[in-house]
Protein backbone atom coordinates (compact mmCIF):
# COMPACT_ATOMS: atom_id res chain seq x y z
CA UNK A 1 0.00 0.00 0.00
CA UNK A 2 1.39 3.43 -0.96
CA UNK A 3 1.90 5.96 1.83
CA UNK A 4 -0.61 8.83 2.01
CA UNK A 5 2.43 11.13 2.02
CA UNK A 6 4.74 10.20 -0.88
CA UNK A 7 8.46 10.75 -0.31
CA UNK A 8 9.99 11.29 -3.79
CA UNK A 9 13.06 12.83 -2.13
CA UNK A 10 14.13 9.37 -0.92
CA UNK A 11 16.54 7.54 -3.23
CA UNK A 12 17.17 3.89 -2.30
CA UNK A 13 20.45 2.82 -3.95
CA UNK A 14 20.39 -0.95 -4.27
CA UNK A 15 23.45 -3.12 -4.90
CA UNK A 16 22.16 -6.07 -6.86
CA UNK A 17 19.90 -7.29 -9.64
CA UNK A 18 17.99 -10.29 -8.36
CA UNK A 19 14.50 -10.82 -6.96
CA UNK A 20 15.60 -9.52 -3.55
CA UNK A 21 16.72 -6.27 -5.16
CA UNK A 22 13.43 -5.80 -6.98
CA UNK A 23 11.49 -6.73 -3.84
CA UNK A 24 13.27 -4.00 -1.90
CA UNK A 25 12.55 -1.41 -4.61
CA UNK A 26 8.92 -2.52 -4.60
CA UNK A 27 8.64 -2.17 -0.83
CA UNK A 28 10.08 1.35 -0.92
CA UNK A 29 7.70 2.25 -3.75
CA UNK A 30 4.69 0.82 -1.92
CA UNK A 31 5.57 2.79 1.21
CA UNK A 32 6.73 6.10 -0.27
CA UNK A 33 6.13 6.13 -4.02
CA UNK A 34 9.86 6.74 -4.62
CA UNK A 35 12.06 5.39 -7.41
CA UNK A 36 15.15 3.32 -6.64
CA UNK A 37 18.55 3.23 -8.30
CA UNK A 38 20.28 -0.12 -8.79
CA UNK A 39 24.00 -0.60 -9.44
CA UNK A 40 24.75 -3.72 -11.45
CA UNK A 41 27.49 -5.51 -13.34
CA UNK A 42 25.11 -7.46 -15.53
CA UNK A 43 21.71 -7.24 -17.19
CA UNK A 44 19.09 -9.07 -15.18
CA UNK A 45 15.41 -9.69 -15.85
CA UNK A 46 14.29 -9.03 -12.29
CA UNK A 47 15.06 -5.32 -12.58
CA UNK A 48 14.83 -4.84 -16.35
CA UNK A 49 12.00 -2.80 -17.91
CA UNK A 50 10.90 -1.51 -14.51
CA UNK A 51 9.27 1.90 -14.12
CA UNK A 52 10.25 2.11 -10.44
CA UNK A 53 14.00 1.44 -10.96
CA UNK A 54 16.81 3.33 -12.70
CA UNK A 55 19.78 1.05 -13.33
CA UNK A 56 23.42 2.15 -13.40
CA UNK A 57 25.52 -0.40 -15.26
CA UNK A 58 29.19 -0.62 -14.23
CA UNK A 59 30.24 -3.31 -16.69
CA UNK A 60 30.75 -7.04 -16.29
CA UNK A 61 32.76 -7.68 -13.14
CA UNK A 62 32.51 -4.02 -12.16
CA UNK A 63 30.79 -4.73 -8.86
CA UNK A 64 33.98 -6.50 -7.68
CA UNK A 65 36.07 -3.36 -8.27
CA UNK A 66 36.08 -1.25 -5.10
CA UNK A 67 37.42 1.89 -6.77
CA UNK A 68 34.86 1.74 -9.57
CA UNK A 69 31.99 1.02 -7.21
CA UNK A 70 32.85 3.82 -4.78
CA UNK A 71 33.32 6.39 -7.56
CA UNK A 72 29.99 5.31 -9.09
CA UNK A 73 28.20 5.58 -5.75
CA UNK A 74 29.67 9.03 -5.12
CA UNK A 75 28.33 10.22 -8.51
CA UNK A 76 24.89 8.80 -7.74
CA UNK A 77 24.84 10.61 -4.39
CA UNK A 78 25.47 13.97 -6.07
CA UNK A 79 21.78 14.88 -6.10
CA UNK A 80 19.17 16.70 -4.05
CA UNK A 81 17.57 13.37 -3.11
CA UNK A 82 18.42 11.44 0.08
CA UNK A 83 20.47 8.34 -0.88
CA UNK A 84 19.89 5.18 1.17
CA UNK A 85 22.48 2.49 0.46
CA UNK A 86 21.21 -1.10 0.53
CA UNK A 87 23.65 -4.04 0.08
CA UNK A 88 22.11 -7.52 -0.28
CA UNK A 89 25.03 -9.94 -0.66
CA UNK A 90 27.78 -10.56 1.88
CA UNK A 91 30.42 -9.26 -0.50
CA UNK A 92 28.48 -6.01 -0.99
CA UNK A 93 28.09 -5.61 2.78
CA UNK A 94 31.89 -5.99 3.02
CA UNK A 95 32.33 -3.30 0.35
CA UNK A 96 30.05 -0.84 2.13
CA UNK A 97 31.69 -1.43 5.50
CA UNK A 98 35.19 -0.92 4.06
CA UNK A 99 34.20 2.45 2.59
CA UNK A 100 31.53 3.47 5.07
CA UNK A 101 33.18 6.72 6.15
CA UNK A 102 33.62 7.99 2.57
CA UNK A 103 30.07 7.03 1.61
CA UNK A 104 28.56 8.57 4.74
CA UNK A 105 30.42 11.82 4.12
CA UNK A 106 28.87 11.85 0.64
CA UNK A 107 25.42 11.82 2.24
CA UNK A 108 24.54 8.14 2.21
CA UNK A 109 22.30 6.71 4.88
CA UNK A 110 23.63 3.20 5.56
CA UNK A 111 21.25 1.05 7.64
CA UNK A 112 23.88 -1.42 8.84
CA UNK A 113 25.19 -2.08 12.32
CA UNK A 114 28.83 -1.37 13.18
CA UNK A 115 31.48 -3.43 11.40
CA UNK A 116 32.25 -5.32 14.61
CA UNK A 117 28.62 -6.31 15.16
CA UNK A 118 28.07 -7.27 11.51
CA UNK A 119 31.15 -9.49 11.64
CA UNK A 120 29.99 -11.11 14.89
CA UNK A 121 26.51 -11.71 13.53
CA UNK A 122 27.94 -13.25 10.34
CA UNK A 123 30.31 -15.57 12.22
CA UNK A 124 28.55 -18.92 12.57
CA UNK A 125 30.90 -20.03 15.34
CA UNK A 126 29.93 -16.95 17.37
CA UNK A 127 26.27 -17.79 16.76
CA UNK A 128 26.71 -21.27 18.21
CA UNK A 129 28.34 -19.87 21.36
CA UNK A 130 25.60 -17.25 21.64
CA UNK A 131 22.85 -19.87 21.46
CA UNK A 132 24.59 -21.86 24.19
CA UNK A 133 24.72 -18.79 26.44
CA UNK A 134 20.99 -18.18 25.84
CA UNK A 135 20.11 -21.75 26.73
CA UNK A 136 19.03 -22.52 23.17
CA UNK A 137 19.76 -25.85 21.48
CA UNK A 138 23.16 -25.88 19.82
CA UNK A 139 24.65 -27.80 16.93
CA UNK A 140 27.91 -29.74 17.22
CA UNK A 141 30.31 -27.72 15.08
CA UNK A 142 33.97 -27.96 14.17
CA UNK A 143 36.06 -25.26 12.53
CA UNK A 144 38.37 -26.49 9.76
CA UNK A 145 41.08 -24.02 8.78
CA UNK A 146 41.87 -24.93 5.19
CA UNK A 147 45.30 -23.31 5.46
CA UNK A 148 46.26 -26.10 7.90
CA UNK A 149 47.59 -29.43 6.56
CA UNK A 150 44.78 -31.77 5.53
CA UNK A 151 46.27 -34.50 7.70
CA UNK A 152 44.72 -32.76 10.72
CA UNK A 153 41.22 -32.54 9.27
CA UNK A 154 40.14 -36.12 9.95
CA UNK A 155 40.93 -35.81 13.66
CA UNK A 156 39.03 -32.53 13.87
CA UNK A 157 35.95 -34.23 12.39
CA UNK A 158 35.77 -36.81 15.21
CA UNK A 159 32.97 -35.02 17.19
CA UNK A 160 30.67 -34.86 14.16
CA UNK A 161 27.78 -37.31 13.84
CA UNK A 162 27.09 -37.71 10.14
CA UNK A 163 25.22 -36.68 8.00
CA UNK A 164 26.69 -33.21 8.27
CA UNK A 165 26.50 -29.78 6.66
CA UNK A 166 29.57 -27.88 5.45
CA UNK A 167 29.57 -24.12 4.88
CA UNK A 168 32.01 -21.21 5.03
CA UNK A 169 32.58 -19.65 8.43
CA UNK A 170 32.40 -16.25 6.77
CA UNK A 171 30.46 -16.10 3.51
CA UNK A 172 31.96 -12.78 2.38
CA UNK A 173 34.14 -11.74 -0.56
CA UNK A 174 36.86 -14.43 -0.36
CA UNK A 175 34.49 -17.41 -0.63
CA UNK A 176 32.09 -15.58 -2.95
CA UNK A 177 34.83 -15.07 -5.54
CA UNK A 178 35.61 -18.79 -5.83
CA UNK A 179 34.76 -20.51 -9.08
CA UNK A 180 35.23 -24.29 -9.33
CA UNK A 181 33.40 -27.42 -10.42
CA UNK A 182 30.79 -28.60 -7.92
CA UNK A 183 30.77 -25.29 -6.07
CA UNK A 184 27.87 -24.75 -3.66
CA UNK A 185 26.86 -22.28 -0.96
CA UNK A 186 26.22 -25.19 1.44
CA UNK A 187 27.31 -28.82 1.18
CA UNK A 188 25.96 -32.02 2.66
CA UNK A 189 28.28 -34.89 3.61
CA UNK A 190 27.02 -38.38 4.37
CA UNK A 191 30.32 -39.50 5.90
CA UNK A 192 33.72 -38.30 7.05
CA UNK A 193 35.19 -39.38 3.71
CA UNK A 194 32.64 -37.24 1.88
CA UNK A 195 33.48 -34.30 4.13
CA UNK A 196 37.21 -34.65 3.50
CA UNK A 197 36.65 -34.78 -0.27
CA UNK A 198 34.55 -31.61 -0.17
CA UNK A 199 37.07 -29.75 1.99
CA UNK A 200 39.90 -30.79 -0.32
CA UNK A 201 38.03 -29.56 -3.40
CA UNK A 202 37.46 -26.16 -1.77
CA UNK A 203 41.09 -25.92 -0.65
CA UNK A 204 42.31 -26.90 -4.13
CA UNK A 205 40.18 -24.08 -5.54
CA UNK A 206 42.37 -21.66 -3.61
CA UNK A 207 40.30 -20.97 -0.50
CA UNK A 208 42.46 -20.65 2.63
CA UNK A 209 39.78 -19.55 5.09
CA UNK A 210 37.72 -21.63 7.51
CA UNK A 211 34.87 -24.02 6.81
CA UNK A 212 32.40 -25.12 9.45
CA UNK A 213 31.28 -28.74 9.60
CA UNK A 214 28.08 -29.19 11.60
CA UNK A 215 25.78 -32.03 12.60
CA UNK A 216 22.79 -31.86 10.29
CA UNK A 217 19.45 -30.68 11.67
CA UNK A 218 17.21 -33.27 10.05
CA UNK A 219 13.93 -32.30 8.42
CA UNK A 220 12.57 -31.43 4.99
CA UNK A 221 12.04 -27.85 3.81
CA UNK A 222 8.84 -27.42 5.82
CA UNK A 223 10.80 -27.65 9.07
CA UNK A 224 12.66 -24.43 8.21
CA UNK A 225 11.47 -21.01 9.40
CA UNK A 226 12.56 -17.46 8.64
CA UNK A 227 12.35 -14.38 10.86
CA UNK A 228 12.89 -11.12 8.98
CA UNK A 229 12.70 -7.69 10.53
CA UNK A 230 14.22 -4.38 11.51
CA UNK A 231 15.91 -3.20 14.72
CA UNK A 232 15.95 0.54 15.44
CA UNK A 233 18.68 2.67 17.03
CA UNK A 234 17.33 1.94 20.51
CA UNK A 235 17.58 -1.81 19.96
CA UNK A 236 13.82 -2.31 19.57
CA UNK A 237 12.55 -4.74 16.93
CA UNK A 238 10.04 -2.36 15.34
CA UNK A 239 9.05 -4.66 12.48
CA UNK A 240 9.17 -8.45 12.18
CA UNK A 241 7.37 -11.30 10.45
CA UNK A 242 7.70 -15.07 10.52
CA UNK A 243 7.45 -17.50 7.64
CA UNK A 244 7.65 -21.25 7.18
CA UNK A 245 9.79 -22.22 4.21
CA UNK A 246 7.43 -24.50 2.34
CA UNK A 247 9.88 -25.09 -0.51
CA UNK A 248 13.48 -23.97 -0.85
CA UNK A 249 15.55 -23.35 -3.96
CA UNK A 250 17.84 -26.36 -4.34
CA UNK A 251 20.10 -25.28 -7.19
CA UNK A 252 23.71 -25.25 -5.98
CA UNK A 253 24.07 -21.45 -6.09
CA UNK A 254 20.71 -20.80 -4.41
CA UNK A 255 20.70 -23.29 -1.51
CA UNK A 256 19.42 -21.54 1.59
CA UNK A 257 16.98 -19.31 -0.31
CA UNK A 258 13.23 -19.79 -0.19
CA UNK A 259 10.98 -20.43 -3.19
CA UNK A 260 7.65 -20.60 -1.35
CA UNK A 261 7.03 -19.19 2.14
CA UNK A 262 3.92 -19.70 4.25
CA UNK A 263 3.61 -16.41 6.10
CA UNK A 264 2.24 -17.19 9.54
CA UNK A 265 3.29 -16.10 13.01
CA UNK A 266 5.17 -18.39 15.39
CA UNK A 267 5.53 -16.40 18.65
CA UNK A 268 7.94 -18.92 20.19
CA UNK A 269 10.35 -18.75 17.25
CA UNK A 270 9.88 -14.99 16.97
CA UNK A 271 10.97 -14.68 20.60
CA UNK A 272 14.09 -16.73 19.88
CA UNK A 273 14.94 -14.41 16.98
CA UNK A 274 14.44 -11.39 19.23
CA UNK A 275 16.76 -12.86 21.87
CA UNK A 276 19.48 -13.46 19.29
CA UNK A 277 19.17 -9.98 17.78
CA UNK A 278 19.23 -8.32 21.21
CA UNK A 279 22.21 -10.35 22.42
CA UNK A 280 24.21 -9.47 19.30
CA UNK A 281 23.40 -5.78 19.66
CA UNK A 282 22.23 -5.84 16.05
CA UNK A 283 20.81 -2.74 14.37
CA UNK A 284 19.10 -2.39 10.99
CA UNK A 285 17.67 -5.22 8.90
CA UNK A 286 18.03 -8.88 9.78
CA UNK A 287 17.03 -12.29 8.47
CA UNK A 288 17.34 -15.33 10.73
CA UNK A 289 17.02 -18.98 9.70
CA UNK A 290 15.62 -21.39 12.28
CA UNK A 291 15.10 -25.09 11.68
CA UNK A 292 13.09 -27.54 13.76
CA UNK A 293 14.78 -30.92 14.11
CA UNK A 294 12.20 -33.46 12.96
CA UNK A 295 13.61 -36.03 15.39
CA UNK A 296 13.49 -33.95 18.57
CA UNK A 297 11.18 -31.00 17.84
CA UNK A 298 13.92 -28.63 19.02
CA UNK A 299 14.47 -25.32 17.18
CA UNK A 300 18.03 -24.55 16.03
CA UNK A 301 19.20 -21.14 14.89
CA UNK A 302 21.21 -21.81 11.73
CA UNK A 303 22.11 -18.38 10.38
CA UNK A 304 21.86 -14.68 11.13
CA UNK A 305 22.10 -12.32 8.17
CA UNK A 306 22.62 -8.72 9.39
CA UNK A 307 21.08 -7.28 6.23
CA UNK A 308 18.00 -7.40 4.04
CA UNK A 309 17.27 -11.03 3.10
CA UNK A 310 16.61 -12.17 -0.48
CA UNK A 311 13.07 -13.27 0.37
CA UNK A 312 12.26 -10.46 2.82
CA UNK A 313 9.26 -9.31 0.79
CA UNK A 314 7.32 -12.05 2.58
CA UNK A 315 7.08 -9.60 5.50
CA UNK A 316 4.91 -7.33 3.33
CA UNK A 317 2.62 -10.30 2.65
CA UNK A 318 2.27 -10.51 6.42
CA UNK A 319 1.42 -6.80 6.67
CA UNK A 320 4.81 -5.35 7.64
CA UNK A 321 6.80 -2.92 5.50
CA UNK A 322 10.48 -3.04 6.50
CA UNK A 323 11.37 0.02 4.40
CA UNK A 324 8.89 2.11 6.40
CA UNK A 325 10.49 0.96 9.67
CA UNK A 326 13.98 1.88 8.44
CA UNK A 327 13.02 5.33 7.14
CA UNK A 328 11.26 6.19 10.39
CA UNK A 329 14.42 5.26 12.31
CA UNK A 330 17.36 6.35 10.13
CA UNK A 331 15.82 9.26 8.21
CA UNK A 332 13.11 10.69 10.44
CA UNK A 333 14.44 9.74 13.88
CA UNK A 334 11.02 8.49 14.96
CA UNK A 335 10.61 5.58 17.38
CA UNK A 336 7.86 3.31 16.07
CA UNK A 337 5.81 0.92 18.14
CA UNK A 338 6.73 -2.70 17.33
CA UNK A 339 4.70 -4.26 14.54
CA UNK A 340 4.36 -8.00 13.89
CA UNK A 341 3.24 -9.53 10.61
CA UNK A 342 0.12 -11.49 11.55
CA UNK A 343 -1.68 -11.61 8.19
CA UNK A 344 -1.51 -15.16 6.87
CA UNK A 345 -0.55 -15.59 3.24
CA UNK A 346 1.82 -17.19 0.75
CA UNK A 347 4.93 -15.70 -0.85
CA UNK A 348 5.76 -17.63 -4.00
CA UNK A 349 8.81 -17.13 -6.22
CA UNK A 350 8.14 -20.49 -7.86
CA UNK A 351 4.74 -21.76 -9.09
CA UNK A 352 2.74 -22.27 -5.87
CA UNK A 353 1.14 -25.51 -7.03
CA UNK A 354 4.62 -27.02 -6.65
CA UNK A 355 3.45 -27.82 -3.12
CA UNK A 356 1.49 -30.72 -4.60
CA UNK A 357 4.79 -32.42 -5.42
CA UNK A 358 7.14 -31.24 -2.67
CA UNK A 359 4.99 -30.90 0.49
CA UNK A 360 4.61 -34.33 2.07
CA UNK A 361 2.53 -33.30 5.10
CA UNK A 362 -1.04 -33.85 3.91
CA UNK A 363 -2.64 -31.57 6.50
CA UNK A 364 -0.23 -28.73 5.69
CA UNK A 365 -0.73 -29.22 1.97
CA UNK A 366 -4.53 -29.04 2.36
CA UNK A 367 -4.26 -25.93 4.52
CA UNK A 368 -2.04 -24.17 1.98
CA UNK A 369 -4.38 -25.00 -0.91
CA UNK A 370 -7.35 -23.59 1.00
CA UNK A 371 -5.33 -20.51 1.90
CA UNK A 372 -4.51 -19.94 -1.79
CA UNK A 373 -8.23 -19.93 -2.58
CA UNK A 374 -8.95 -17.36 0.15
CA UNK A 375 -5.96 -15.19 -0.68
CA UNK A 376 -3.96 -15.61 -3.91
CA UNK A 377 -0.21 -16.16 -3.45
CA UNK A 378 1.99 -13.08 -3.85
CA UNK A 379 4.82 -13.17 -6.38
CA UNK A 380 7.46 -10.52 -5.52
CA UNK A 381 7.97 -9.58 -9.19
CA UNK A 382 4.25 -9.12 -9.93
CA UNK A 383 3.59 -5.51 -8.97
CA UNK A 384 0.49 -3.96 -10.51
CA UNK A 385 1.96 -0.46 -10.23
CA UNK A 386 4.94 -1.50 -12.37
CA UNK A 387 3.24 -2.99 -15.45
CA UNK A 388 5.27 -3.99 -18.47
CA UNK A 389 4.62 -6.89 -20.82
CA UNK A 390 8.34 -7.74 -20.98
CA UNK A 391 8.55 -7.86 -17.17
CA UNK A 392 5.56 -10.17 -16.94
CA UNK A 393 6.98 -12.37 -19.69
CA UNK A 394 10.25 -12.60 -17.74
CA UNK A 395 8.38 -13.47 -14.56
CA UNK A 396 6.57 -16.43 -16.17
CA UNK A 397 9.72 -17.59 -17.93
CA UNK A 398 11.58 -17.41 -14.61
CA UNK A 399 8.82 -19.44 -12.94
CA UNK A 400 9.19 -22.16 -15.56
CA UNK A 401 12.99 -22.13 -15.25
CA UNK A 402 12.82 -22.40 -11.46
CA UNK A 403 10.43 -25.33 -11.72
CA UNK A 404 12.67 -27.14 -14.19
CA UNK A 405 15.71 -26.50 -11.98
CA UNK A 406 13.90 -27.86 -8.93
CA UNK A 407 12.87 -31.03 -10.76
CA UNK A 408 16.48 -31.51 -11.86
CA UNK A 409 18.24 -30.67 -8.58
CA UNK A 410 15.65 -31.89 -6.05
CA UNK A 411 13.23 -34.25 -7.82
CA UNK A 412 11.60 -35.53 -4.64
CA UNK A 413 11.50 -34.19 -1.07
CA UNK A 414 13.89 -35.77 1.41
CA UNK A 415 14.23 -35.96 5.19
CA UNK A 416 17.38 -33.83 5.02
CA UNK A 417 16.24 -31.27 2.37
CA UNK A 418 19.37 -32.22 0.36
Amino acid sequence: MVSSTPRPELMPVLLGTDVGTYSCARMFHEAFGCRSVTVSGQSRGSISYSSIIDNVYVGEGGTLDDELMVSTLLKIADTDRTPILMPFMDRDVDLVLRHRETLTEAGYIIPLASTEIVERASDKAVLNSLCESLGLPTITTVDIDLSDPDASWQELLQPITFPAVIKPKDGGMAFGRLRFAGQKKVYSAASADDALAILSAIANAGFTGSMLVQDMVVGDDTYSWIASGYVDAAGTVTAVAMGRQVLGLHQSSFIGNAGIIHVTDRPDLREIASQVVTSLGLRGFFSIDIKIDSRTGEPHVLDVNPRWGRGSYFTAVGGVNLARAMVADFVDGVALSPRVGTREGIYAFVPPLAILRWVRDRALRTHLLRLMIRRPPVHPLSYRRDPNIKRFAYRYAADANQLRALISSYPTPSDTAF
